[in-house]
């Protein structure tokens, strides 16, 4: 009987049989490969869940589940709106038992510790993996012991103490928590949780491809933010599967989003690399994918590749008040890692990268509950609601498209950057409904020009100024 799938290396093409965690010969990753034949030829029946898809999974004995996968895609029409783009849509993954995507990782994991008869794992995470394997690790009734990070989103940290995990601090980074667990797990005879060390745990966020081909046609962009790179390289896979099993006949462009202060993918996507590009000091808040060094990098970058993608970067700023777009506008409350992906729409669209009738699905990992970075932000921020400071503002855009025909992302610059991308855009918004500003298509960019009314708007100010 020929078998299903076989373990092949990323890098020098090692294949087995056998499970193990990295290849033997160079100490890369290992991936999953499915049989074509098998590929084209299994059903998939049953209600929308990860384990509908077990059948091009690779084999565990008993599931351990939480009810994970199924998450819903929502059509985001008043996000959209305000981004300009008129087919948004959010694959919602906070939906999941712990809030996060990485439980379809866990429980595939998980599944596959307990039909191999382990009694406990350890795995390295940087919070949401470790959060997911400690709830499945808690429903089997096995020892978890998660190596974290110095820093933590305390909402994560506080899920693995309450799921009776065992947290302990191992280093400053998440990479030496990694090497930390890879040298535990050799001594300990623990079953190997960690992502990064577990071709598992991609394999399993490749059912979001799959469960995104039931819920739509194939979008023509899928944004996905990136840390270690396994989850872009995932899904790229996945969309590969459907196309050999022929329920698509094209694929979605791929677009992986990093922080501006921790971007070794992008990086390296930009200069043409095809390694990542070696980050000493990262910075960012976003916990989530502060990844200095991304063990998925290669096949990341292979992703945005072959899918004839992109991969962009973007501020802490930026990702904050996307953070609180996403909730104002459609409800869901994501990390800030996960609004990446939201942040990044605006210069997308302005910048002619994406049609404004283009269909886009942003992939939303992870509840901003887990994390504390929005009550910090808010303590720390001076509010300035006053009526002066927005009427300076909108005066100073007034007098910036006054002075020729620009496009947001241009003014934006031209103001110094001090706000975010998203409160010029309302302050536009705002005049271009009063009728102060008009807007035109050229190509692909949409361009801002002062109208009369704004003309005799700027002159009456100019007049009350000599007044007073």
């Amino acid at each position: 009987m020929r078998a299903r799938y076989r373990l092949s290396c990323t890098s020098c093409g090692f294949e087995t049989q056998e499970f193990i965690n990295r290849c033997v010969k160079c100490g890369d990753n290992l991936e999953y490969i499915f049989d074509p034949d098998y590929l084209r030829e299994v059903a998939l029946t049953g209600p929308l869940t990860f384990w509908k898809y077990r059948r091009v999974l690779p084999t565990v004995v008993k599931p351990i589940t939480l009810g994970e996968g199924g998450t819903p895609l929502q059509e985001a029409k008043r996000l959209g709106e305000a981004l300009g783009l008129r087919h948004l849509y959010l694959k919602d993954e906070t939906r999941n038992p712990t809030n996060s995507f990485k439980d379809r990782s866990a429980s595939l994991v998980v599944s596959d510790a307990v039909s191999r008869g382990y009694g406990g794992v350890i795995c390295a995470s940087n919070g949401n993996h470790g959060a997911s394997v400690a709830a499945y690790s808690a429903k089997a009734n096995i020892e978890c012991q998660i190596l974290v990070p110095k820093d933590l989103d305390m909402g994560k940290l506080a899920q693995m103490i309450i799921y009776d995990a065992n947290p302990e601090e191992a280093g400053s980074t998440i990479e030496e928590a990694i090497a930390k667990a890879a040298e535990i797990a050799e001594g300990t005879g623990l079953y190997q949780a960690t992502a990064e060390l577990n071709p598992l745990a991609s394999e399993a966020l490749k059912t979001i491809s799959y469960e995104l081909a039931e819920q739509a046609q194939t979008p023509d962009w899928i944004v996905v933010a990136m840390g270690s790179g396994a989850t872009v390289y995932a899904i790229w896979k996945g969309y590969k599967e459907l196309l050999e099993r022929g329920v698509i006949d094209h694929s979605p462009r791929l677009i992986g989003v990093q922080a501006s202060g921790c971007s070794p993918i992008v990086k390296a996507f930009m200069l043409d690399l095809q390694e990542p590009v070696r980050i000493d000091k990262p910075e960012t808040s976003a916990v989530a994918i502060r990844v200095a060094s991304p063990i998925y990098g290669r096949a990341a970058l292979r992703a945005l590749r072959e899918s004839k993608g992109l991969a962009l970067g973007v501020t802490d700023e930026e990702m904050l008040m996307a953070e609180r777009e996403l909730a104002r506008y459609e409800g869901i409350f994501a990390e800030p890692a996960s609004a990446a992906t939201i942040a990044s729409l605006h210069r997308l669209v302005d910048s002619g990268v994406m049609d404004r009738g283009d269909s886009v699905v942003t992939l939303i990992t992870s509840s901003g509950l887990k994390t504390d970075d929005v009550i910090k932000t808010l303590n720390r921020r001076k509010r300035s609601t006053g009526l002066g400071t927005s009427l300076a503002t909108k005066e100073r855009i007034l007098r910036i498209v006054k002075g020729g025909r620009i496009h947001g992302y241009e003014l934006w610059k031209r103001l110094g950057r001090r706000m975010t991308l998203g409160a010029v855009y309302q302050h536009i918004s705002y005049l271009e409904r009063r009728g102060l500003i008009v807007s035109s298509t050229d190509g692909r960019r949409k361009y801002l020009e002062i109208s009369e009314r704004g003309i005799r708007a700027l002159k009456a100010l100019d007049e009350l100024r000599i007044l007073l």
